[in-house]
């Protein structure tokens, strides 16, 4: 979600059942926004990876809508990420995609989810569906608003993860030693995690 000040504020949480969270979610007032979508994302870099070697992001999404996102580094404050977040609905994947890699840059990351989006308390929560686990992710205008919403919701704030997907599949790799090379369903078919797989080791500031 772009915020009106393009600052992406967010933390997510790690969930065993994405039904039972979608009930939850409901019950306690929010509005469903989108009901379930399959999302396919490609992470763009130049060939030096000098992107990702400055925290930055150059992604082009589809859904139900084609778009494209640029991220800065993210900073971390009261307990959240807080990023610049700049993004614009474009009209063609495979145009889009082609003008990118003619510019010079390359995809070097491919991933997949599935993601349900619900409005509460000025926040935007998502439930996502990953090929590695399903998290709760909640951005909002501000540190507290977001706090107030995930503890509204009985999420253990302790557990909270502010660190990026793919960051957390490159971590994965590194310690469960797996070779999928992107981040996409068929890759994890018989490949299951655990809640400590993804919050233990990480700091959270």
């Amino acid at each position: 979600m772009q915020a009106s000040d393009n600052r992406e504020k967010e933390i997510k949480f790690f969930i065993s059942d994405p039904l039972q969270m979608r009930d939850h979610i409901l019950a306690h007032g929010a509005r469903l926004q989108k009901e379930r979508l399959f999302e396919v994302n490609l992470r763009f870099d130049t060939s030096q990876q000098s992107l990702r070697a400055s925290h930055q992001v150059l992604r082009l999404r589809q859904d139900d809508h084609v778009r494209l996102t640029y991220k800065d580094q993210s900073e971390f404050s009261e307990g959240i990420a807080d990023r610049r977040e700049l993004e614009i609905t474009v009209s063609d994947f495979e145009t889009t995609q082609s003008i990118l890699q003619a510019l010079g840059f390359e995809v070097f990351m491919v991933y997949e989810k599935y993601r349900t989006t619900f409005t509460l308390d000025q926040c935007e929560i998502v439930i996502d569906e990953m090929p590695f686990g399903n998290f709760i992710e909640i951005e909002g205008p501000s540190a507290d608003t977001i706090r107030s919403v995930a503890l509204l919701l009985a999420l253990d704030w302790e557990k909270r993860i502010t660190t990026s997907y793919l960051d957390l599949f490159y971590r994965l790799k590194g310690q469960k030693k797996f070779s999928a090379p992107y981040l996409c369903f068929e890759y994890f078919k018989r490949l299951r995690f655990k809640e400590d797989d993804f919050t233990t080791g990480i700091d959270q500031v």
